[in-house]
């Protein structure tokens, strides 16, 4: 379709030619787009009362496996794939139209293939009990395992931390960046505000499904069910 473009001058427009060049620098454009996404959708989910319910139930996790990537409530998926889709779709856009001139395949897989190489350097790991550290230099670079899991970690200390996925450097910008002197022994799951560990909300499928609502629902209008079970809202991370 771009080739059918006219500009407003009446001329056609005419497809930039792909070079390496043009396609690495789109994919790192489209790499650090999707990120700083992802970072921006982690800290509202934590930051803010009404949706921290929805992503309550990732961190309600104990026991720490590669699973535990996708113990996600439909709702904090689809806030983010909206942030995805109006930020990132309108950034892939633009950098398409200006670098590339045309939908070229090495370009929109390169960014995929950016986060295959990551995850296969030991990011599969973050979401587990291995414990992988960088080192405290590439640790304001790229976001390590150990952090992801010092994100997970019910101290006190450890609260609104490492919300990055790949790049440390959105935390490192915004203040929320955690980087460990050394081993530190964690346990996962909810606390309350001053570290208290709180008993596992969401036993079972309906918990996980349906309590982020009603939470979420008592966050918004100050109405407490007696019925419900033991509020997490405190225990954002």
């Amino acid at each position: 379709m771009l080739d059918q473009l006219v500009w407003y001058q009446g001329t056609a427009f005419q497809p930039l030619d792909i070079t390496w060049g043009r396609s690495a620098l789109a994919t790192l454009i489209v790499i650090l787009t999707l990120d700083f996404c992802k970072y921006w959708a982690h800290f509202i989910h934590h930051e803010n009362r009404f949706l921290w319910p929805f992503h309550a139930l990732h961190h309600s996790a104990e026991v720490m496996t590669p699973l535990t990537a996708n113990r996600n409530h439909p709702v904090f998926i689809l806030i983010r794939n909206l942030i995805y889709s109006f930020v990132l779709g309108a950034v892939q856009a633009l950098v398409l139209f200006l670098l590339i001139g045309k939908i070229d395949l090495l370009t929109i897989g390169g960014a995929n293939a950016g986060y295959f190489i990551f995850n296969l350097l030991g990011a599969n790991l973050r979401h587990s009990h291995v414990w992988l550290s960088y080192g405290p230099v590439l640790e304001h670079v790229f976001i390590s395992p150990a952090q992801h899991q010092i994100h997970h970690s019910r101290a006190k200390k450890h609260f609104n931390k490492n919300y990055g996925e790949v790049f440390a450097f959105w935390d490192w910008m915004f203040g929320t960046l955690y980087v460990p002197k050394g081993y530190e022994e964690l346990d996962f799951g909810l606390a309350d505000a001053t570290g208290k560990p709180i008993e596992q909300p969401h036993r079972n499928l309906k918990e996980a499904l349906f309590r982020p609502f009603v939470e979420s629902f008592e966050e918004a209008t100050g109405i407490e069910f007696k019925t419900a079970p033991q509020d997490v809202s405190s225990g954002r991370k």
